[in-house]
């Protein structure tokens, strides 16, 4: 069978592959891992788990929809999530901050999309940038 095949359990997956999946879970919907945090988190339970190891797990782990990507426009950094309902993203471009927004698009505004642009739309992001609002505190008024 192969190493990610199906189980009543869920997916099966390599020792080091189910550490990465369990840390996710622990730290649940709405906190926002970057490959870095994760192989930190990693290295306190698994002391000789490679950094190689973590990244492809996250890959592996996404491609299985166990795992969700935050990609943030503008920045060289993709941040993980525990999936969840549909929902949008703060970036905080003062403190890097993520936060999860209750807002996703409709289906109906990316149907209009498609069918007005003649494209294929696999996932509709939405995320948002600026500052919070304890950046915004201590920001100069404009």
């Amino acid at each position: 069978m192969h190493p990610a095949a199906s189980s009543a359990q869920g997916p099966r997956l390599p020792t080091n592959y189910r550490l990465v999946h369990d840390l996710m879970r622990e730290h649940g919907q709405g906190r926002h891992l970057t490959t870095a945090d994760i192989f930190v988190l990693a290295k306190q339970r698994q002391p000789a788990i490679g950094f190689t190891t973590v990244y492809r797990a996250l890959d592996r782990l996404s491609e299985l929809g166990l795992v969700s990507e935050v990609r943030v426009p503008n920045t060289d950094t993709t941040y993980y999530e525990t999936p969840g309902e549909p929902h949008a993203h703060f970036h905080c471009e003062g403190c890097g901050r993520i936060d999860d927004l209750d807002y996703r698009l409709s289906s109906a505004v990316v149907a209009r999309l498609a069918r007005a642009h003649g494209i294929a739309v696999s996932e509709a992001l939405v995320t948002l940038s600026g500052r919070c609002a304890a950046c915004r505190e201590g920001a100069p008024t404009p």
